[in-house]
């Protein structure tokens, strides 16, 4: 605690008693549990970095414990050079100035640490320099996962050392060094540590964004586009990710150092193609990959999307469905700003002005947001919302005003701006001309900056805020903008939020924005896209339930995948294909059906039997892999590239027959890539070995039904084909139950339908096994049987998986199992 710090000129221009060769003869800096000074050693004529920790301030030190002591000389266990090593510890001890404190040396580093050199060098900070940088954190980040130390816990800009090395006559100009490590756990409470991936994000927003401000539209063409990459592929997915099963980059420092050294290459193979080809059908695997290439996301976007009537209707609506699914990708394409990029916004095409966010944004301004006990803060939040979709609105409407309708544009700009300012409450600056939008939205770029630093101070008692806006505020603006000009008054507006989902976009801070995102209005309407359902917070911070279909509409696109009987879903999927290769020149094959075949004759009652005779299916053909998709379209591209990029699929483009990829190939890619995503899974969050535990008995209790039990209700008692659980009452489970069921749904292991009715006429939910997995389990994709469970076995299975296979795998067609319920 920084009040625990003594005075620090107490120490300056003193000695060590413990170490009086060592003088401390500059002071550099304070923090909450430490002073630092530049020391100096007259007997081995060096400099040292003294860090100066009152006892007090020190984990375990008061009771006399040494666990400060262990921690501090984990960093000494790195072979890195990037990490500062201790060099000693000591102790300062007066009693009669009542100083009792330990003193850690390490090497004295010449240079800043980060943060303050991004204020003071800036025009050093190039895509080389951040480059360099994330290189070094990878490389410390490997080493640390191979010492299996848990985490650095405290790592920020003013943690990070910038080595200037310019006098020297080789090497980098610049060096990083990590300072700290350990000292966290040292002189904090470890369940307060903060997450190194996400630390190592905010650092990497704050030099793209100083690069950005000063360098980016002068930059050369290959540092635009790597810093798009570092943007839109490390910021955006591979430092916030968890997910390993979306993104198997997530949380593997060498994979992303690997994928670091690529950017050049990258860049040589995209500064060949042209605006809408891509080098292969398989690039691009998800919206955030695509960046700021609106002409390749027009290309490879299919306007044959389940759901897309839904999308664009005339309610408030929240877009759920495995990730992977394409909501990014609709998302920004039925934005005003894509359609304007990619000259598809002529005003006869224009029904509704689309408004695009990432809430990416919201994740690094709000942080493991909870809500403050000060009522005065609460709408900080809102504030930063309306500032940033109005800001993006305005830019929006001026280039369609500009594009298309020029001189009610103009003429009418300043009377819509004296609006808006007058709605917004904010005094007009006093130069001339300055009633526009561009000097509105200069305006909201200072109200964005400063409800983050308010919301830095919103849990202190002594901070004084202003007044922050309503949740009224925003559909005020829009109604004032659209009463301006002719060409809005009859289309509304629609804000497509997208990843608005916990835990990055916490439940409280959800609860405390859906005060502006639940408005019902005609005036604008707002469309989110969250991971799961019980990713999506259905309330307010009053804890007033938003009700479907009064308040907003929901819309699963893993259920509308799994509905469809018709031959939509598959259209859709061949449409996406057709689309990826007609985009990539080199590759040979125009249509999905001459890549892996049709096969329009299956039957799921015949495939059972087959699976009877046999044990196992081969599974092959553009049915198949329609079967196969809940929605989750990135993983059968990522599928069909496996199957392309083995060496017998790779012969097979070169041939004539069909299907190209041979059979055997498909069959056993989809079998690989099942459990690929299992794996995935296990190291996807901290539960998600116990996630794969209960899929696999799930699994193994379905294929035992399907080759010991038959259905009685189909004629020829075809077997029992259960890909779904079925509760037989309402659910009540524990707390622990709770949490492991919400991450089976918030990593779609299961897909959640609410239109299972129980026995007593209870609505409750029944859960489909992911398409995906069903080869892997030896089952079919009929959707006409289920596993029905009572609810105490029901929460068995979570809790307890091995306990409940052992009770409901059959082994013969004659066992009976204590706990069975009845068929149909």
């Amino acid at each position: 605690m920084r009040a625990n710090l003594p005075d620090k000129f107490h120490f300056l221009g003193k000695r060590i008693p413990t170490r009086p060769d060592i003088e401390l003869v500059e002071f550099i800096k304070s923090g909450n549990n430490a002073h630092v000074f530049k020391a100096y050693s007259h007997e081995v004529r060096r400099s040292f970095a003294c860090k100066i920790i009152p006892k007090s301030n020190l984990t375990g030190a008061s009771e006399g414990k040494d666990i400060w002591r262990q921690e501090i000389e984990k960093a000494n266990a790195f072979r890195v050079s990037s990490v500062v090593h201790f060099v000693d510890k000591l102790e300062w001890i007066e009693e009669s100035a009542g100083i009792d404190c330990i003193v850690l040396v390490a090497d004295f580093i010449l240079g800043h640490n980060l943060s303050d050199f991004i204020g003071k060098h800036q025009p050093e900070v190039t895509i080389p320099f951040i480059v360099q940088f994330l290189e070094t954190m990878f490389d410390f980040l490997n080493e640390m996962e191979e010492l299996q130390l848990p985490s650095h816990g405290d790592l920020h800009a003013g943690n990070i050392l910038v080595e200037d090395r310019r006098s020297a006559l080789r090497g980098d100009r610049f060096e990083f060094r990590i300072t700290d490590f350990g000292v966290a756990a040292a002189t904090s409470d470890t369940t307060k540590f903060k997450d190194d991936y996400f630390q190592l994000a905010v650092i990497l927003k704050q030099l793209l964004e100083s690069f950005e401000q000063r360098s980016y539209q002068s930059a050369e063409p290959k540092d635009q586009f790597i810093f798009n990459a570092l943007n839109n592929d490390f910021l955006g997915r591979h430092l916030v990710e968890r997910d390993r099963t979306l993104d198997p980059l997530a949380r593997r420092p060498g994979e992303l150092f690997k994928r670091l050294q690529q950017l050049e290459d990258e860049y040589e193979q995209f500064a060949v193609s042209s605006d809408t080809r891509i080098g292969s059908p398989f690039d691009f695997l998800s919206c955030e990959q695509i960046g700021d290439v609106p002409s390749i996301l027009k290309a490879l976007y299919s306007d044959l999307f389940l759901g897309l009537d839904d999308i664009e209707s005339r309610n408030n609506l929240v877009v759920t469905g495995p990730r992977g699914c394409g909501k990014s990708t609709v998302f920004r394409n039925l934005s005003l700003r894509q359609k304007l990029r990619t000259n598809a916004a002529d005003p006869e095409s224009i029904t509704y002005l689309g408004v695009f966010y990432f809430c990416n944004d919201l994740y690094f301004s709000f942080p493991r947001y909870q809500l403050p006990k000060r009522e005065d803060a609460w709408d900080i939040p809102i504030q930063f919302l309306t500032a940033t979709l109005l800001g993006e609105l305005l830019e929006d409407v001026s280039r369609w005003g500009e594009s298309f309708f020029p001189d009610e544009f103009h003429r009418g700009q300043q009377r819509a701006s004296r609006r808006l300012f007058e709605v917004l409450e904010i005094e007009p600056p006093k130069e001339p001309g300055s009633d526009s939008f561009k000097a509105i939205e200069s305006e909201l770029h200072k109200i964005r900056r400063r409800a983050v630093f308010d919301q830095r101070n919103a849990h202190k008692s002594d901070h004084s805020f202003g007044r922050h806006w309503g949740a009224d505020k925003l559909q005020r603006a829009c109604e004032a903008l659209r009463a301006s000009y002719s060409f809005l008054r009859d289309r509304p507006i629609y804000f497509f939020i997208d990843d608005y989902s916990a835990p990055k976009v916490t439940k409280d801070l959800q609860s405390n924005l859906n005060r502006v995102l639940m408005q019902r209005s005609s005036c604008c309407f707002f469309k989110l896209s969250t991971e799961s359902p019980v990713s999506f917070s259905a309330r307010d911070i009053d804890q007033k339930e938003y009700v479907e279909s009064r308040e907003y509409s929901l819309l699963n696109l893993g259920l509308i995948y799994l509905a469809d009987e018709s031959e939509r879903k598959l259209r859709f999927i061949e449409d996406v294909f057709r689309r990826r290769f007609e985009a990539a020149d080199t590759f040979k094959v125009k249509d999905l059906e001459t890549l892996v075949g049709s096969n329009p004759d299956q039957n799921s009652n015949e495939d059972a039997r087959e699976i009877r005779r046999v044990k196992r299916l081969r599974h092959w053909s553009k049915q198949t892999l329609s079967n196969l998709c809940s929605g989750d379209v990135f993983y059968l591209i990522r599928l069909v590239r496996e199957m392309v990029t083995t060496p017998k699929g790779s012969e097979g483009l070169d041939g004539d027959s069909i299907p190209r990829i041979p059979i055997d190939v498909q069959d056993s890619c989809i079998r690989a890539e099942a459990g690929r995503f299992l794996k995935n899974l296990g190291g996807s969050c901290d539960d998600g070995d116990k996630l794969v535990g209960i899929v696999q008995a799930f699994g193994k209790v379905a294929n035992s039904y399907l080759k010991y039990r038959d259905s009685g209700n189909e004629v020829g008692n075809p077997p029992w084909q259960a890909s779904r659980v079925e509760p037989y009452e309402r659910l009540s489970l524990g707390a622990e139950a709770k949490r492991l069921y919400d991450e089976l749904l918030r990593y779609s292991v299961f897909i959640q339908d609410f239109r299972g009715k129980s026995r007593r006429g209870d609505v409750v939910p029944r859960l489909f096994l992911r398409r995906f997995l069903i080869p892997h389990f030896n089952l079919t994709f009929s959707t006409r049987d289920s596993v029905p469970l009572e609810p105490t076995d029901f929460e068995l299975m979570i809790l307890d998986p091995s306990s409940f296979e052992k009770r409901f795998r059959r082994k013969s067609p004659e066992e009976q199992k204590e706990g069975e319920l009845p068929l149909g």
